[in-house]
């Protein structure tokens, strides 16, 4: 069995490498400390962690694939700065988001300015030209898919006619593709043709929604780490697998979906403790939580089946599986 904590240990530390070279602490000014403070929040370094390892299993050189993964890492965290900013969060990580310390528009430059690091770092990397070139088409292909996620998110919260099948759209742009564009960036520079790489997109498609639904259950169930508290999805009005669930189901009365409702259409700031805990009890009732954790199962079961058709021998697919299992029941 791989041991996975220990493999996000060593590629951190050589993603970690690259950055100091890629951003030194003091090169520039309003910049750097705003890169830092993102960077050194506590992020797990997941995803370069994940193109590192597969260009490693395809027969690939690691080194050669730094930049690559670095640029996955900033994205990961342009996108999130964004995410705080357009819901308001002002905790991540148990600690003052970005924008809560240094204002809006520090926030945003600070986003700009790593976004166009990350191509930078992908047409400079010491690659064919080719090869770049189709690592940006990648690159470009998962950020656009991503932001039309995050636009359904955005405008279809409270909305009644959010069901599992707008779930699933949502969570399926908004995760998949920058989930798999890690482990397509390693095939890409470990030599892998565009025929072989739909393997590692499916991949995405099913782990990224896995990984979301996850991440609805910790905020029900222990939090995100946005202070102890729980529930902010709901505060946020965010359309989760428990809300679809319910509007999809018809589950309850129709007096309880309408107080639903309005509880997630509610403004954050007057979202009360007890509509969060009446919201939560009501999922329970309703048997959501247990729908999640199953078809979040169910996701990684067919991303098993999916990891048969890598291109690896065994022992690197074990390792695949070992990752998906490690992604459904991370407590962070």
């Amino acid at each position: 069995m791989v041991d996975v904590q220990d493999m996000l240990t060593r590629h951190a530390a050589a993603v970690a490498r690259v950055l100091e070279q890629a951003v030194p602490r003091s090169g520039h000014e309003y910049l750097s400390g705003g890169v830092w403070y993102q960077f050194e929040s506590g992020g797990k370094k997941l995803r370069p962690a994940l193109c590192l390892m597969t260009c490693e299993l395809l027969g690939g050189d690691p080194e050669a694939a730094l930049p690559f993964a670095l640029a996955t890492e900033i994205l990961h965290n342009f996108l999130l700065i964004h995410d705080d900013i357009e819901d308001g969060d002002t905790m991540r990580r148990d600690q003052p988001t970005l924008w809560a310390r240094d204002g809006v528009p520090n926030a945003l430059n600070v986003a700009d300015f790593l976004i166009a690091k990350a191509y930078r770092l992908i047409l400079e990397a010491p690659l064919s030209a080719e090869t770049n070139l189709r690592l940006g088409r990648a690159f470009s292909l998962a950020f656009e898919r991503t932001v039309e996620g995050q636009a359904l998110d955005i405008n279809l919260r409270g909305a009644s006619e959010v069901n599992l099948e707008t779930y699933f759209r949502i969570v399926q742009l908004k995760t998949a593709y920058y989930l798999a564009l890690t482990w397509v960036g390693g095939a890409i520079i470990a030599g892998c043709s565009d025929g072989a790489l739909e393997p590692f997109w499916e991949l995405g498609r099913c782990l990224g929604p896995a990984f979301q639904i996850r991440d609805d259950l910790i905020d029900l169930t222990q939090g995100k780490g946005r202070g102890g508290e729980i529930g902010c999805d709901i505060r946020e009005g965010k359309p989760s697998i428990f809300y679809a669930f319910v509007q999809d189901r018809r589950a309850g009365t129709p007096e309880e979906r309408e107080r639903l409702v309005e509880i997630i259409r509610r403004d954050r700031e007057r979202t009360t403790r007890d509509d969060i805990e009446w919201a939560i009890s009501f999922f329970r009732d309703q048997g959501a939580l247990e729908f999640a954790q199953a078809e979040a199962e169910r996701l990684v079961e067919r991303a098993h089946e999916v990891v048969g058709q890598l291109p690896l021998e065994e022992e690197g697919r074990a390792k695949f599986r070992e990752m998906a299992r490690f992604i459904i029941d991370r407590k962070f």
